[in-house]
């Protein structure tokens, strides 16, 4: 491969191991989108199995069982492929920042950040992507499923999404600036241990402890935000689904299992933002090559 002269041509060359695999990424992401579907049907299942085994219809049983069977097959496939996609992946982009990064004669220090920052890039397509995927189809289609078993429950839960993603742009934003200081005293690592001095090691590793304080609070102020909106809506379609004249057993419970599961969806999302904002530097720092 030739080497570019620009920091954009040469962020291309990186970005060009990926896009040589767009093809067994898609795929890989597919299988993920497969499983998404698979578990965003269980409660739907199991609510058919427990009115069937009430109505004394046991072979309702059976969509459970073929889901959940479908489920681990897929499942354990793409497990299974994506260790080997992604871990070449890691070792290919790993190498040009290396070889690049050496022609231009850049430090060692520097260079060792940025090929464990690669090694997080790849961390982001092969565990944060499925991740990304998991909370979209669970989110969005636990809503959906709601609004079939009763609008005015989906209704409540659809009004979290605004308030939900205010608080996450605002602390998004503040995470964005946080990774960046804290990507720059990464960079600096190699250097504070090649010193060898206590003073310079015990400053360095502070800071990073100080950065790393400052995202977590971002973080549990995210969550607990929104925890406390999931809390009063979650107390309202409970009473709710519990006033719904003649309403069956496995419905009720299946209600309450997609309301879990929005929740559950929301608590992920401070985690995504916080990766997302560290990614972005992670990017400007490749170009930089």
């Amino acid at each position: 491969m030739p080497t570019p002269g620009s920091g954009e041509d040469r962020t291309k060359l990186v970005l060009g191991r990926i896009k040589h695999r767009r093809g067994r990424i898609s795929f890989t992401y597919t299988l993920t989108l497969l499983e998404n579907a698979f578990e965003l049907m269980y409660p739907w299942a199991i609510g058919i199995a427990i009115n069937g085994m009430i109505a004394g219809t046991p072979h309702l049983l059976i969509p459970l069982v073929a889901i959940w069977f479908a489920h681990i097959i897929t499942g354990g496939f793409r497990q299974l492929y994506d260790t080997r996609l992604f871990s070449r992946l890691y070792a290919d982009i790993a190498t040009d920042i290396v070889v690049l990064q050496r022609k231009s004669e850049e430090d060692v220090s520097g260079i060792s950040a940025r090929v464990e920052m690669a090694e997080e890039v790849t961390e982001f397509f092969e565990t944060d992507m499925p991740v990304i995927f998991a909370t979209a189809v669970s989110l969005f289609g636990s809503l959906a499923l709601l609004f079939l078993y009763d609008v005015w429950a989906g209704l409540i839960m659809m009004s979290l999404l605004l308030p939900v993603s205010v608080i996450n742009i605002i602390m998004g934003r503040r995470a964005l600036r946080m990774n960046t200081s804290l990507n720059s005293q990464w960079e600096k690592q190699v250097d504070v241990i090649t010193t060898g001095k206590r003073r310079a090691s015990w400053l360095h590793f502070g800071r990073l402890a100080q950065w790393r304080i400052r995202l977590s609070d971002i973080d549990v102020a995210s969550w607990t935000l929104t925890e406390l909106l999931t809390l009063g809506a979650t107390i309202l379609v409970l009473i709710r689904v519990a006033s719904i004249p003649g309403a069956l057993t496995g419905d009720i419970f299946a209600s309450l299992v997609y309301v879990l599961r929005i929740q559950s969806s929301f608590d992920q999302i401070p985690g995504m933002v916080q990766q997302g904002g560290r990614l972005i530097d992670i990017r400007r720092r490749i170009k930089s090559l």
